[in-house]
């Protein structure tokens, strides 16, 4: 391991001792800073990042494929994902703060379906 820290360490010098290939493709990109310019910063992502988060819970992707065949309200999502009433709220949450879904009240009832995000991600 102590050779892997030894080489990663030659990589990143000053003097940018990189493989051939790599330097000429950071050139052909306008060098480092210029890289650097278009790579988003980590606070535009936060977005996506949390998009990401959502996506990765099977509880969520359940909801998700489910509101992609229909509309539904809480107490049928809570009975399609075997969920407490807090523990559905909680992953809806998620999903409202990523944008993939959205809630309209009808009367007395609330009823969650996919944003065009949500349906864009979400495959038959």
């Amino acid at each position: 391991m102590a050779a892997r820290s030894q080489k990663n360490a030659e990589c990143c010098t000053d003097s940018m001792n990189l493989p051939e290939e790599m330097e000429a493709a950071l050139l052909q990109q306008g060098g480092l800073e210029r890289l650097k310019e278009i790579i988003p910063n980590k606070e535009s992502l936060v977005p996506e990042a949390k998009v990401f988060n959502a996506l990765s819970d099977p509880i969520r992707l359940q909801i998700l494929h489910a509101l992609r065949v229909i509309d539904l309200c809480p107490c049928l999502l809570k009975n399609i994902a075997e969920l407490s009433d807090s523990k559905l709220s909680y992953h809806l949450n998620i999903l409202e703060e990523a944008s993939l879904i959205v809630s309209s009240p009808r009367k007395r009832w609330r009823i969650y379906m996919l944003t065009d995000q949500g349906r864009s991600l979400i495959k038959d």
